[in-house]
C-alpha cells in the first residue's frame, strides 16, 4: 500500500502497483484505512480500571504509571505462584510487523510457556496438518497456471488471503481451467463454479478421504510422485477402502457419482491446485480434516509445480531467530497440545480453563493485545467469568472492546501506519519480504505493540536480553543473514523469486525428507498417524435427542469485509454488511411463519441472540447461517453466546463455533 501524507497527517491511499500479484489493487477495508486511523472511537490514552469489573469507570494515566503498575503485580504474581501464572494472549492484529517474535521473547526471557492465541479457530489446524505431512505449514495455490481448482471450505471473494487474488480464479476459469468449490452454502464462487459440492457440514474429512480413495482405486495419482516422494501409501490405500462413494455419500449428502466426478477432474486436469480455508479449523476434527486435504493434494503430485500448490519462498534459514532464549524447558504449559506448543501458539481456551480450575495451575495475570477473547472464544458466559477473575488483565488495543471492558489496564495500540515491523508473506500471494514503514507518527499517546514489550522488558530488568533502542535496530539483526538491510527494505518490498521444485534438491521438511502419507510423528504424540472421520459432536446424528428442541444447524456465513470481531465501526465498511442477521431457508421460514425482516431468537443449549432474519435458498434446508463477529459491535448479536468450548479437537483445541444445534422463532 502507497499511503499520501499531508501536514503529518494521512489524505489518501493506493494500491502498489509494484506488485505483480495484486498490480495495485486493495480491498474495501485496505480503502478505509483513512477511516481506521482517525476513527473517534480509537484509544488515546492509557486508563486505569475504576470500580468493578463489567461496570468499569476509567481513569487516564501515564504510560509511566500504567508499566509501572503492570510491573509491579507481574512481579509481585511470580513471587507468589511462579512466572508460569503469567499468560499472553495475543492474535493477528498484533502479529505483523514482527511482534509476535518479541512477545515470546519476553515471555521466554520471564520464563513462562503460557503464550496463547487464537490460531486454534483460524489457521493452526492447517498449519499443523501441513508440517505432519509435507513439513510446510501452508503452500500457496498457483491458479494463474493451474487447469483445475479447488476452493474448500473458503471464501476467496470476502477474505485477505484471496480477495485480490479472485480475478486470477475467474481469469483461470476463462481459460478453461474447471472451478470445483466445496461448501455447504452457495458462495458467489460456488455460483459460477464447474462443480459445487454441497457438503453436509463438518463432514469434510470424510469426503476428502473418499477422494482419494477414488483416485488410488481408479489409478489415478501420480505414481511416480507417490514411489519417490511419500512414504506409508500402503497403509493409507488400505485404510481409504473404508471410505468408498457410496458410504460417504450417507455421511456427506454428496452423490457418490459426484464424488467420482470430483476425483477425476483434480486428477486428470493437471497441473491442479486446492485452497482450503478457515471453515476448516472450527471443527473438533480440524488437524486430521487438514491432514486427508494435505494427502489428497501429495498423491496427485501438484507440490511445488507450476500451477500446483507451491512452497513458499521465505528468508526464513537466512535470519536471526529472535525468539531464542528460552528459561521454559521444564515448565510444562497449561492444556494438553504438546504440538501446539512447538509453534509457541497454545490455543485460547486453555487458558480459561486454567484460570477457572487452576488446574494444572494457576494463571493470575493475562496480557492480551491485538485480541478479543470475550467475543471470540466459543462459551461466551465461560470466557466473561474466567477474564474477571484475574488478578491481572492488560488488554492493549485501538478500541474499547468487549475484552478490554474487563481489564484492570487498558492500553492504546499504534496502527500499522503507525508503527515500523517487518512483515513477510510467502502464501498470500507473490513472495516478498517488506518493511512496514511508520508513515504518521503514533495518534495521542498510543505506543507500537513492539514498543511495549521493549519497554515492559526493561522495567523488568531484561536490559541484557532487550538490547535494541527500537524496533529498526532488532529488524537489523534479524535479517543480517540473508544480506538485506533496513535501508534496503525502505526503498521498497524485495519480491522473491517463484521457484518449483525446490524438494527435489534437499526433499521435504521431515524426518525422512518425504512427504508423511502415514504420519509418524503424529503417531509419536499419540494420535491418530492416518486421519479419520468423526462425527461433529452437535448434529442431528449425533444428538438426535438435543434436535427434538433444536433441530436446526448452525454454521457460519461467509465473511465479506470484516475480520473475526474487527471493522464493525468503519463506515464505509458497514455500508456493505449495515447489521447482524440469520439466513434461513424459505422453507424453514415458512414452517416457523418468519418473514424477511423479521426480528427472530436463535436458540441453543447454551443461550439465545437476537438478529434480523433474511430468507434465502443459499442455505441447505435444515439450516440457518450466522456471522461471525459481530458480538463486538451489537452484543446481543453474539454468536459465541450460542456455542459450546467442552468438546475440542485432541491436537490443536479447535471447538466447534460454526456447528452447532439452535432453534429460530419469531421475536
Amino acid at each position: 500500500m502507497k499511503v499520501h501524507v499531508k501536514n503529518g497527517r494521512m489524505v489518501k491511499v493506493e494500491g502498489m502497483t509494484e506488485d505483480p500479484a495484486t498490480k495495485g489493487a486493495l480491498c474495501p477495508k485496505g480503502l478505509s484505512a483513512i477511516q481506521l486511523v482517525y476513527s473517534p472511537d480509537r484509544l488515546k490514552y492509557p486508563l486505569k480500571r475504576v470500580g468493578k469489573k463489567g461496570k468499569s469507570k476509567w481513569e487516564r494515566i501515564s504510560w509511566n504509571k500504567a508499566l509501572g503498575i503492570i510491573v509491579e503485580k507481574l512481579r509481585e504474581i511470580r513471587e507468589k505462584h511462579g512466572a508460569k501464572a503469567i499468560g499472553v494472549l495475543r492474535n493477528t492484529a498484533a502479529e505483523w510487523g514482527n511482534v509476535w517474535h518479541y512477545t515470546v521473547r519476553f515471555m521466554n526471557v520471564l520464563g513462562s510457556p503460557n503464550i496463547f492465541a487464537m490460531g486454534h479457530v483460524c489457521h493452526m489446524p492447517r498449519v499443523i496438518g501441513g508440517i505432519h505431512t509435507y513439513g510446510v505449514g501452508r503452500l500457496t495455490p498457483d491458479y494463474e497456471k493451474s487447469k483445475c481448482i479447488i476452493l474448500w471450505a473458503s471464501n476467496p471473494s470476502g477474505t485477505a488471503e484471496g480477495r485480490l487474488r479472485v480475478g486470477q480464479i475467474i481469469e483461470a476459469r476463462e481459460s478453461g481451467s474447471k472451478i470445483i468449490v466445496v461448501d455447504p452454502i452457495l458462495t458467489s464462487l460456488a455460483a459460477k463454479a464447474d462443480i459445487w459440492a454441497q457438503i453436509r457440514p463438518g463432514t469434510d474429512c470424510a469426503l476428502a478421504l473418499s477422494l482419494i480413495n477414488v483416485i488410488i482405486e481408479e489409478g489415478l495419482y501420480d505414481k511416480e510422485f507417490v514411489e519417490k516422494w511419500t512414504e506409508g501409501f500402503s497403509k493409507l490405500r488400505e485404510h481409504v477402502s473404508a471410505y468408498s462413494p457410496q458410504k460417504v455419500e450417507k455421511i456427506t449428502s454428496i452423490k457418490a457419482e459426484t464424488i467420482k466426478k470430483i476425483a477425476r477432474a483434480y486428477a486428470k486436469n493437471k497441473p491442479a491446485c486446492l485452497y482450503d480455508g478457515n471453515g476448516i479449523d472450527q471443527q473438533i476434527n480440524s488437524v486430521q480434516t487438514a491432514r486427508a486435504i494435505c494427502i489428497l493434494r501429495s498423491i496427485i503430485g501438484n507440490i511445488d509445480v507450476p500451477g500446483g500448490d507451491l512452497i513458499p519462498n521465505t528468508i526464513g534459514e537466512k535470519t536471526v531467530d529472535i525468539r531464542l532464549i528460552d528459561r521454559t524447558q521444564n515448565v510444562k504449559p497449561v492444556g494438553n497440545y504438546p504440538i501446539m506448543f512447538q509453534p509457541r501458539e497454545l490455543p485460547g481456551p486453555s487458558v480459561i480453563d486454567a484460570i477457572l480450575t487452576s488446574k494444572p495451575y494457576p494463571i493470575k495475570a493475562l496480557i492480551v493485545q491485538g485480541c478479543n477473547p470475550a467475543v471470540t472464544l466459543a462459551n461466551t458466559a465461560k470466557t466473561k467469568e474466567a477474564l474477571s477473575k484475574l488478578e491481572l488483565l492488560v488488554v492493549m488495543d485501538l478500541f474499547m472492546t468487549r475484552t478490554a471492558e474487563l481489564a484492570d489496564i487498558v492500553l492504546p495500540a499504534a496502527t500499522c501506519f503507525e508503527r515500523t515491523g517487518l512483515t513477510q508473506t510467502p502464501s498470500l500471494s507473490t513472495p516478498f519480504v517488506l518493511l512496514q514503514q511508520k508513515v504518521i507518527e503514533p495518534l495521542a499517546e498510543s505506543w507500537p505493540d513492539g514498543k511495549f514489550w521493549f519497554e515492559l522488558a526493561k522495567r523488568m530488568g531484561y536490559t541484557k536480553e532487550f538490547p535494541w533502542e527500537n524496533v529498526e535496530e532488532a529488524i537489523e539483526e534479524q535479517i543480517k543473514p540473508s544480506g538485506l538491510t533496513v535501508a534496503r527494505l525502505k526503498k521498497g518490498p524485495v519480491f522473491l523469486p517463484i521457484t518449483y521444485g525446490k524438494f527435489e534438491q534437499n526433499g521435504f521438511n521431515t524426518p525422512s525428507r518425504k512427504i508423511q502419507l502415514y504420519s509418524e510423528s503424529l503417531k509419536e504424540y499419540g494420535y491418530d498417524p492416518l486421519p479419520r472421520y468423526v462425527e461433529p459432536p452437535e448434529t442431528p446424528i449425533s444428538r438426535p435427542d438435543l434436535a427434538e428442541k433444536y433441530p436446526l444447524m448452525a454454521l457460519c456465513w461467509p465473511r465479506d469485509v470484516y475480520v473475526h470481531t474487527q471493522h464493525r465501526n468503519i463506515p464505509w465498511l458497514r455500508i456493505f454488511d449495515p447489521e447482524p442477521s440469520v439466513k434461513i431457508h424459505p422453507k424453514d421460514a415458512e414452517k416457523r411463519e418468519i418473514a424477511n425482516g423479521d426480528t427472530v431468537t436463535i436458540r441453543s443449549p447454551r443461550g439465545s441472540i437476537t438478529v434480523k432474519a433474511t430468507i434465502t435458498e443459499r442455505v441447505p434446508i435444515g439450516a440457518v447461517a450466522l456471522a461471525w463477529g459481530w458480538g463486538e459491535a451489537v452484543p446481543e448479536a453474539d454468536l459465541n453466546s450460542l456455542t459450546d468450548d467442552s468438546i475440542r479437537d485432541p491436537i490443536a483445541g479447535s471447538t466447534s463455533n460454526r456447528l452447532f444445534l439452535c432453534e429460530v422463532e419469531k421475536t
